[in-house]
């Protein structure tokens, strides 16, 4: 039984697609004004474990991830650099897209941008207006009047005070908790890009375009929508005004909500200097997989501290994860798999993983499997493959490095050293051979030279 934290009923539900065997889900993407952070990649790798537990449940999985390409933020930034918001967007969502596949996140089915969906946009608007959910300003700015929307903050929690209804909030985003009416429509002012609409020249507002964009390739209602914890309130919560009052049914039946991540300890920000960027994973020599190796040692709800020794400690480990996944596929296999073992497997991680995506539970019974001395390494190496479909680590493209000539050449030197009893000499290779990049272990088979 699949069992998901469903954040509208703050509760654990089981999983009841609209359509069965097939999963509609949506995904709050990236504003592409600058390069991707640590956040965004917690996030995005959660995402990814969620889709991979459907489709090793046997579902076929839709999936949507929006680009937002104009936004407050994306006006300022292009502004800054004296060129256009599109030639912004287009320099920055490759370099989204390809933080994606270095952490060996499946493609979505689309990646809509907002300024491809400005008619639905001010469709859904002028159907807003039409059932007065929304007003016009003097400036050609229309609002939605959240007291009119009466299950306004179910999602968040957050109580509509009608005394404070009537506050207009101009900016894309906000931290504020006070509920105030928020733009569907921007007019436009000087400086801005805009489009020609029925109430002037101007712009989206940030949250309908996950509205329209859902809708479309997914349905009025839709199985499931996830995004950062951060988004629950007021995005997510304005996306249900919107939608609910514009198509008059339930709009997301799963809201699917990733924790947060701390750096040190504290909440990540530029001021702080704190603020990780993707690219510095890979220029500080990690593999970006270690990165989502860290990940799956914690739960996708809670909050998470990163640290830089974290992540070299979830590197050592996926090393080490690395090194018996090539010893177990190049070792003996003269016992046959049994597949009653596997199958006892496979129900132990199906059970972890549809409980909410036990991950950290999941992966340890992998690091079982791996260890398991009643196992074959044929065994072993299906189940860990199998069970790879949803960990995402690559674990089938492993090979054994090829050991440069140096190397070899420093080994066989320490070797003779050994020979002659001169452990001086022969520890002083050693640490050479270490200070190289690679270990080694002396066995009665010989040395086995390992890349650290």
């Amino acid at each position: 039984m699949l069992k998901i934290y469903n954040t509208l009923s703050r509760k654990k539900e089981t999983f009841k697609p609209i359509k069965k065997n097939q999963v509609g889900m949506y995904t709050c993407g990236p504003t592409v004004y600058g390069p991707g952070h640590l956040g965004h990649a917690r996030s995005y790798v959660n995402f990814d474990i969620l889709k991979r537990m459907f489709l090793y449940n046997g579902y076929k999985v839709k999936h949507i991830l929006n680009i937002t390409d104009v936004h407050d933020d994306m006006i300022k930034k292009a502004n800054e650099l004296d060129i256009t918001i599109r030639k912004l967007a287009n320099r920055y969502t490759p370099l989204f897209l390809k933080d994606l596949a270095d952490l060996n996140i499946i493609p979505a089915n689309k990646y809509p941008k907002v300024t491809e969906h400005v008619p639905g946009i001010i469709r859904m608007t002028q159907a807003l207006i039409n059932k007065d959910y929304g007003y016009v300003e003097k400036d050609g700015s229309v609002y939605y009047d959240v007291s009119k929307f009466k299950n306004y903050g179910k999602l968040s929690g957050i109580k509509l005070d009608k005394a404070k209804t009537g506050t207009r909030v101009e900016t894309d985003k906000y931290e504020k908790k006070d509920i105030a009416d928020f733009a569907l429509w921007k007019g436009w002012k000087k400086g801005e890009p805009y489009w020609k609409s029925p109430w002037g020249k101007g712009r989206p507002g940030w949250h309908i375009e996950c509205s329209v964009m859902a809708s479309k390739y997914l349905g009025k209602t839709i199985d499931l929508h996830g995004g950062a914890m951060d988004l629950k309130f007021p995005h997510h919560e304005n996306e249900i005004a919107q939608s609910e009052a514009a198509n008059e049914v339930r709009f997301v039946n799963y809201w699917f909500h990733a924790g947060l991540l701390d750096i040190e300890g504290q909440k990540m920000s530029k001021s702080l200097g704190n603020y990780i960027e993707m690219h510095e994973v890979k220029s500080k020599g990690f593999n970006p997989l270690s990165l989502r190796y860290l990940f799956l040692t914690a739960h996708y709800r809670s909050k998470m501290n990163f640290t830089w020794k974290s992540l070299k400690s979830a590197e050592q480990s996926l090393n080490n994860l690395y090194q018996k996944v090539i010893e177990i596929k190049t070792g003996n296999k003269k016992q046959t798999a049994r597949n009653e073992i596997m199958q006892s497997y496979q129900k132990k991680f199906l059970r972890s993983i549809n409980d909410d995506l036990d991950m950290p539970k999941a992966l340890a019974l992998m690091w079982n499997v791996v260890k398991s001395k009643k196992l074959s390494n044929e065994e072993k190496y299906k189940i860990i493959l199998d069970f790879d479909k949803v960990f995402g680590l690559n674990l089938a493209k492993i090979k054994k490095p090829s050991i440069p000539k140096k190397i070899k050449d420093l080994v066989k030197i320490r070797e003779e050293y050994r020979k002659k009893d001169d452990w001086k000499k022969a520890d002083r290779a050693r640490k050479e051979i270490k200070e190289l990049g690679y270990s080694i272990k002396d066995t009665k088979e010989g040395s086995k030279i390992n890349k650290i």
